[in-house]
């Protein structure tokens, strides 16, 4: 009889054991969230896809630290607030970055891409022109593309301020937008909504 109590006993911590192993499995499964750009619902265009691991790429070679490791996952959207300018705009963000292409539409082969890359946190600003290929053609400021709209420029202006090209102490050039003679911030951190005049 107490080898019959015993043998429930561990039957029945077995069955506990199994039922606890399966709830804790099944909710490790549900609390893994997909990658954004696995939920995603745009459709983002090979060529945009080619831009932006070439920056990405890029950017990990000369600045590491600067931007998520490889594979990390990346928030997508698009921007039709410049259409009638026939730009197409993406937005991808993914922990402290927020990195943005824009070109005009539709992209050809010959077409540039204007790139821009913001880390905030370590106020670090890159922004590029890239083919269609992937290859980059330029870095900072120092060539316009006609007709390439900059959307951190276009919506600074559009809002009464100025858009400048500054240049920090380490040498780097980024846009900023100028709200007074003592106020500004950095423009994509004011596209975004991080900064803004003061009151």
């Amino acid at each position: 009889m107490k080898i019959f109590h015993v043998a429930r006993f561990l039957l029945l911590g077995l069955i506990l054991l199994g039922v606890g192993t399966a709830v804790s499995c099944n909710t490790a499964e549900e609390a893994v969230e997909p990658s954004a750009e696995e939920v995603s619902e745009i459709e983002i265009p090979a060529e945009v896809m080619v831009v932006r691991e070439s920056a990405l790429e890029h950017l990990r070679t000369i600045a590491q630290v600067c931007v998520p490791p490889e594979g990390t996952p990346w928030d997508s959207a698009t921007n039709d607030d410049f259409a009638d300018t026939g730009t197409s705009i993406y937005l991808f963000s993914a922990e402290e970055c927020k990195l943005n292409i824009s070109y005009p539409s539709p992209a050809t082969d010959e077409t540039l891409f204007y790139v821009a890359l913001r880390n905030a946190s370590l106020d670090f600003c890159w922004q590029a022109f890239v083919d269609a290929q992937g290859k980059i053609q330029s870095t900072g400021y120092d060539m316009v593309e006609p007709g390439l709209v900059n959307p951190s420029a276009q919506h600074c202006e559009e809002q009464g301020y100025t858009f400048e090209i500054r240049t920090r102490e380490d040498g780097k050039q980024c846009g900023a937008c100028v709200f007074s003679a003592e106020d500004m911030c950095n423009a994509w951190d004011y596209f975004y909504g991080n900064c803004g005049p003061a009151e």
